[in-house]
């Protein structure tokens, strides 16, 4: 739904605002003209440029002190399904969502407090190491209680997750927070100088030598399917395919803008592209073994993996192209996004070529906001490779960090203006 994205009305602020025509509080008319532009009493703009107007209010106050409240939430916990074994060695411990209680939720200045029928838990903000969304369930981490997902029923996720991103950058202000996911880092914690440290400067991890299948004729087959039946129905212009090496290790990167990135990325290259994909993928057993048969590995996004990352090490030490989203999620308003530190630290160690990879159109055809697909022209450009200085975790500064990212941002940005 729009008001997935756009939760307040871009024009006075209000929350609950939107009843298919105008504004319920103001007056100000409303049309939704395509999955990305939005008129507000005629003017027309992007959803990017409203979402930036409602970023901009302040939070809402109450006389007890609420920031917000929702009625229908279901609480879930962390649980261990068992080990996924993908190829190449790929082991990674499986894990999945346990219910655990209903009720409702309410963010105040300095916790959130989750009230239901079995207990009642407050999470401080002191106490807070991490927090993001997944589809309309926001994801807290922290010391005292672990993962926690609150899936609401009534509200959209979106709103909850910036407000509380909101709530806590006031509370840990002046210091300045730069990422909320897989953990909270702060600005002022980067070193401007290597480690003093010897560490772990060469990543390299046992490894199946035997395994170097990077075809299949199961895959062979599906491609041969696919890539004129997604031509067709999406009108999918790819260029670049010859940028794609034909053997050895490389890491691809692209911007993220709609679940079905991955599939196309994984149809047309003549080789597997080993993408790190969000453990809540590997839901039943014949969408894991979909997801296994494509190469994609779990990564728990929602906080640090470190058997993710030792999978990813695998991959690129085997001679296999890695790939992954640098922005880490799926963009709400079609904007390139922050690049995670995390990302591009490993990109540093492992020292392979890197592969750019812009993506424009798929916005429209399916927008993290929305669950049906609409046709609409795809234009995938990928750009050739490039090398970054091989730089080991223990010697990378900050500036070395932030030097990468302004590269790979501008190859991106450039294959996008190339799509348009």
């Amino acid at each position: 739904m729009i008001t997935d994205i756009l939760y307040r009305c871009p024009a006075c602020g209000g929350f609950d605002w939107f009843d298919g025509q105008r504004c319920v509080l103001c007056n100000s008319a409303v049309r939704v003209l395509s999955r990305s532009e939005v008129a507000i009493d005629g003017r027309r703009d992007t959803i990017a440029h409203w979402y930036r107007k409602i970023l901009a209010f302040d939070l809402p106050q109450s006389g007890n002190g609420a920031i917000l409240n929702s009625s229908s939430v279901v609480l879930s916990r962390e649980a261990t399904k068992g080990i996924y074994k993908g190829f190449g060695g790929i082991v990674a411990t499986h894990f999945t969502r346990s219910f655990s209680d209903r009720g409702a939720a309410t963010l105040k200045a300095q916790e959130i407090v989750f009230s239901g029928q079995r207990e009642t838990i407050a999470l401080p903000f002191k106490d807070l190491t991490a927090v993001t969304i997944e589809s309309n369930t926001i994801i807290v981490i922290g010391r005292e209680h672990g993962v926690l997902f609150l899936d609401f029923k009534d509200q959209p996720g979106k709103k909850w997750e910036d407000c509380i991103r909101k709530a806590l950058a006031a509370y840990h202000a002046p210091r300045k927070i730069s990422e909320f996911y897989p953990r909270l880092r702060f600005e002022d914690e980067f070193k401007d100088r290597p480690s003093g440290t010897g560490g772990h400067t060469d990543l390299r991890l046992p490894v199946k030598k035997w395994y170097d299948m990077d075809t299949s004729i199961l895959f062979t087959v599906v491609r041969t399917i696919a890539r004129p039946l997604i031509r067709a129905l999406f009108s999918v212009d790819i260029q670049g395919l010859e940028n794609i090496p034909e053997s050895g290790a490389a890491v691809l990167l692209s911007n993220h803008t709609s679940f079905l990135d991955s599939i196309i990325l994984g149809v047309f290259p003549k080789r597997h592209i080993w993408f790190m994909a969000k453990n809540s993928e590997f839901k039943g057993p014949l969408l894991t073994w979909a997801l296994r048969q494509g190469r994609a590995f779990p990564v728990r996004r929602y906080t640090i993996d470190a058997q993710a990352v030792r999978n990813a090490i695998r991959i690129v030490q085997q001679g296999h192209i890695l790939g992954i989203y640098p922005e880490g999620e799926r963009t709400w308003d079609n904007t390139l996004l922050p690049f995670r530190q995390g990302t591009m630290r490993l990109v540093l160690a492992l020292g392979k070529p890197i592969i750019p990879v812009g993506i424009s159109g798929a916005y429209e055809l399916m927008p993290r906001w929305e669950s049906s697909i609409k046709q609409s022209p795809v234009k995938i450009r990928i750009g050739e490779p490039f090398l970054l200085e091989h730089i080991p975790i223990p010697r990378q500064t900050q500036e070395d960090i932030s030097e990468a990212k302004r590269i790979l941002h501008n190859r991106i940005e450039n294959l996008l203006g190339e799509g348009h």
